[in-house]
């Protein structure tokens, strides 16, 4: 089942963005955020106008606390319901133990997992009213298997995972169903964009498949998929194929 409501967080980037224009496709009319890259939001809503697909984008800097609730309210004045909540927002500063400063520990911590943390709160009286609602939550191969050198990325992530199964857990009487997918690696996106030459060989010899599909496409359909599963919640989902020990 298509949700008829989503709120796309993260939308500007290729993993969010390619959630938004899946849901999109399927007739779901959508909020799409970012914070500094506006124009892939505005050509999606583009392309979902063209469909009679209602779309709005919303900016919002991550890094400030008062940003996750004010983007709830601005979203929620727009459209009626919530019924598909999806954060694909993120950030990544990679420094070994020994060197990784304090503030590159907060920065990441504050964006990856206490801005997801403050936008579940801010909607949560909504989720709780409607009584249904589907929330999934981009995460990372670090958060089961750990980082050399990513240690704060690996750290916030673990944090997530943790989050997303005490909020199955509250929220799940309610029918809301929270879960976290892993994506797979994909060059084209930010994280992609910013690994080493090294770490990206490393994370394709780890697949035990070796695809030639798109990934952020695939993985679109597999988040979308999750969202409009009535029986799946409170799980750690893999649209990968590289298994964590």
């Amino acid at each position: 089942m298509t949700p008829r409501n989503a709120l796309i967080l993260g939308a500007s980037g290729t993993l969010g963005g390619a959630i938004a224009r899946e849901l999109i496709a399927r007739g779901c009319a959508a909020g799409l955020h970012y914070h500094a890259h506006k124009e892939p939001c505005e050509a999606l809503a583009r392309e979902a106008q063209a469909k009679g697909v209602k779309a709005c984008c919303y900016a919002a800097d991550f890094a400030d606390p008062a940003a996750p609730g004010a983007l709830a309210t601005a979203f929620l004045k727009d459209f009626p319901t919530v019924d598909a909540l999806v954060w694909a927002a993120g950030m990544v500063r990679d420094a070994p133990l020994l060197t990784l400063t304090e503030e590159d520990l907060r920065a990441v911590l504050d964006v990856d997992l206490k801005a997801f943390f403050l936008t579940l709160k801010a909607l949560a009286r909504q989720f709780i009213k409607q009584r249904t609602g589907a929330i999934v939550a981009l995460s990372s191969h670090a958060a089961l298997a750990g980082r050399a050198g990513g240690t704060a990325y690996a750290m916030a992530h673990s944090g997530l995972l943790a989050l997303v199964k005490s909020a199955a857990r509250e929220l799940g009487p309610v029918g809301v169903r929270v879960n976290a997918v892993i994506p797979p690696f994909v060059p084209e996106s930010g994280m992609g964009r910013t690994a080493s030459p090294e770490f990206a060989a490393a994370a394709r010899q780890k697949r035990v498949l070796k695809p030639d599909a798109d990934g952020a496409t695939a993985l679109a359909m597999f988040v979308c998929d999750v969202l409009g599963n009535p029986a799946i919640s409170g799980q750690v989902l893999s649209a990968d194929s590289r298994i964590a020990v």
